[in-house]
């Protein structure tokens, strides 16, 4: 058995990665004038101490390299944040003392290097009393000034290098021009950061969706609510830009401090925010109920002194249920039971091995791949067009609803498509066609009428062929599969300012597809309304992936390789900072394909047979799911979803 973690910057258990979060909150600062009469005043100013205690200072004698390796690894105490004066006091104690003063490296982003960076000594020739000390490498990522993690792209990255100058004062080594961004070595991450999670909106405003971020440790309750509240203020992260939304406008502000009663009731009093109407009420009390909810569980909200809702004194995670990124949507009540391609091509009832449907009821070949949705029970599937279907039409889409006994039929026929994703409501399912020679992705009607329309998909150029795709539960992001290599993006609305381009070859609406059975009538659609935005490599370290899914709104998993060696199943975060590899035990070739459900154990396809864990994702182990049969042959394993 082998189970191994990797993490940018540091490993962390199974249940802190399902609910990691990646940016680094360094000190904020900042003076809003509260409104109204008397003096304006510095509503940042909160009590915010992490350690009384002065910081030692470096020991006597040290060399150059050494006083610049003891201010790296001193750079993960922040000491205090209550002021820039006093913030990370420990490795200011390293700096000349001119630089101790001006020193506002804490202010601004953060590199995040590997353990093992360089350092290269060099002395002046003309004096004793100065020198100086290289610092290099290929840096894991970085905490940007919204504090978000942003991966690095690997070979790809720019080595970083810094020089830093050394001078005597008083016989002893210190540094006269420190770098004006935070130097964090991976494994020193967790002293000084901690995952938090900040929300925005999707497109209707009744989703919250997640932005993970690193505040530092440490602080006051209400200190803590502070941070987060600030960095709610600010807005989404570069990667949602665009794909997530925010009643938080550009004049919202804190009109005081926030405030903690005895009843352990924490007030959060705004100015310059928009409440005309009860949606827009509820969803800006959403976002900041779910940001603040892990450190202040019971909220009140005032807007100018005035209760946001008079009916809703006290808000709570559970009085904001409905914006739960991860909620089934619909009446949610389609039986998360397993199911499988056979050998034949067919659709099976991994439990009960009871026939759901094969290619003959949609008059195509064999089944391929197949999703379901969790909200509605519509199924989508790809399978062979049939022997004599035209090289440019090998594969079909069908989607219908066979546990209703509906229909089904051919939406669409490509030479290729990967297996099908459904949105969050189950109205639409997302495929790519022609991935290996001209990728466009296509979003297809799965009720009512069917349409299809399609997604600029413009960032996927160059990338390499596009084998997979899926959709996150609150319908914001999008993970893709790209020659082999894991991407994470957003996905926005086609406005004047998204940043589009054509695709080749768009799917022309209107168009029908011609069928060996006639297909449903296509209807005009706006095409490109949605566009893949931000793409990132989220993890330079995993290639040869074979598929993608979204276990929950803050974590991926991913059958990917991490070197020699079989692919196998990894889960990550959806920052890409921590990415922790499943149990191999039992697996003896790549995974194909895989099934991930909330409260169910993952299900992989590898070696013509299907898996299940049984036991933690850690500790356990790949047997069969018939306990009555050594193996059960098969292929493409999926829940609802």
């Amino acid at each position: 058995m082998r189970v191994r973690r990797r993490s940018r910057p540091a490993p962390r258990g199974w249940v802190a990665l399902l609910a990691v979060a990646t940016a680094v909150l360094t000190v904020l600062a900042g003076c809003s004038a509260v409104p109204g009469s008397g003096a304006a005043r510095d509503i940042r100013q909160v009590a915010d101490q992490l350690d009384e205690q002065a910081p030692a200072a470096p020991r006597s004698g040290l060399q150059p390299d050494q006083i610049v390796r003891g201010f790296i690894a001193a750079s993960a105490r922040p000491d205090t944040v209550a002021g820039a004066s006093n913030a990370f006091a420990s490795a200011r104690q390293f700096l000349a003392a001119d630089a101790q003063s001006d020193w506002e490296g804490p202010a601004g982003p953060v590199v995040v290097l590997p353990d093992t960076y360089r350092t290269e000594s060099s002395t002046d020739d003309e004096s004793d009393d100065e020198s100086q000390v290289t610092v290099t490498a290929v840096p894991d990522g970085q905490l940007d000034e919204q504090r978000a993690f942003v991966p690095s792209s690997g070979a790809d990255e720019p080595a970083f290098s810094y020089t830093m100058r050394l001078v005597r004062e008083d016989g002893q080594w210190r540094i006269s021009n420190p770098p004006n961004q935070l130097i964090i070595v991976s494994g020193d991450f967790p002293t000084a950061f901690q995952p938090r999670v900040v929300y925005f909106l999707d497109a209707s405003a009744t989703v919250v969706v997640p932005d993970l971020r690193y505040p530092l440790i440490g602080g006051t309750e209400v200190a803590r609510a502070d941070r987060l509240m600030q960095l709610l203020l600010r807005g989404p992260s570069s990667l949602l830009r665009g794909a997530a939304f925010t009643e938080l406008g550009a004049r919202a502000e804190l009109r005081s401090n926030l405030s903690l009663d005895t009843e352990g009731v924490l007030t959060v009093d705004l100015t310059g925010v928009d409440t005309s109407t009860p949606a827009i009420r509820r969803a800006l009390a959403a976002q900041i109920v779910w940001t603040l909810a892990a450190t202040s569980p019971r909220i009140r909200i005032t807007v100018d002194g005035i209760p946001l809702d008079s009916a809703q004194p006290v808000y709570t995670q559970t009085t904001m249920s409905s914006f739960d990124p991860d909620r089934v949507a619909g009446t949610g009540q389609v039986a998360s039971d397993p199911y499988f391609v056979d050998t034949d091509g067919v659709v099976v009832n991994l439990e009960n091995r009871q026939t759901l449907f094969d290619g003959s009821d949609a008059g195509t070949g064999p089944i391929r791949a197949v999703a379901m949705s969790a909200a509605t029970g519509a199924v989508a599937a790809v399978a062979d067009s049939g022997s004599g279907a035209a090289a440019a039409d090998r594969q079909s889409l069908v989607i219908g609803r066979p546990l209703q006994d509906d229909r089904l039929a051919v939406t669409l026929r490509a030479g290729t498509l990967t297996a099908p994703a459904f949105t969050r409501t189950g109205d639409e399912v997302w495929v790519v066609q022609n991935g290996a020679t001209e990728p466009e992705v296509v979003q297809v009607a799965a009720a009512g009428q069917a349409s299809r329309a399609r997604v600029d998909a413009t960032a996927l150029a160059g990338l390499g062929p596009v084998t997979a795709l899926a959709l996150s539960p609150d319908g914001v992001r999008v993970a893709v599969v790209a020659g082999g290599r894991l991407y994470l993006g957003g996905i926005a609305p086609v406005t004047g300012d998204t940043v589009t381009a054509t695709a080749t070859e768009p799917v022309v609406p209107g168009v029908p597809v011609p069928t060996t059975e006639p297909a449903a009538p296509v209807t005009d659609v706006p095409a490109a309304s949605l566009a893949i935005v931000n793409l990132t490599l989220l993890r330079s370290d995993l290639s040869d992936a074979s598929a993608v899914a979204f276990p929950s709104s803050k974590g991926i998993t991913a059958a990917a390789k991490d070197g020699s060696g079989y692919r196998t199943l990894w889960s990550v975060s959806i920052d890409g900072k921590v990415a922790t590899q499943y149990t191999t035990a039992g697996q003896f070739d790549d995974i194909a394909a895989f099934a991930v459900a909330t409260a169910e154990q993952p299900l992989i396809a590898f070696g013509g047979r299907i898996w299940r864990l049984e036991g933690s994702p850690a500790g356990g182990q790949w047997v069969s799911p018939a306990p009555e049969a050594a193996a059960v042959n098969g292929s493409a394993p999926f829940y609802p979803g």
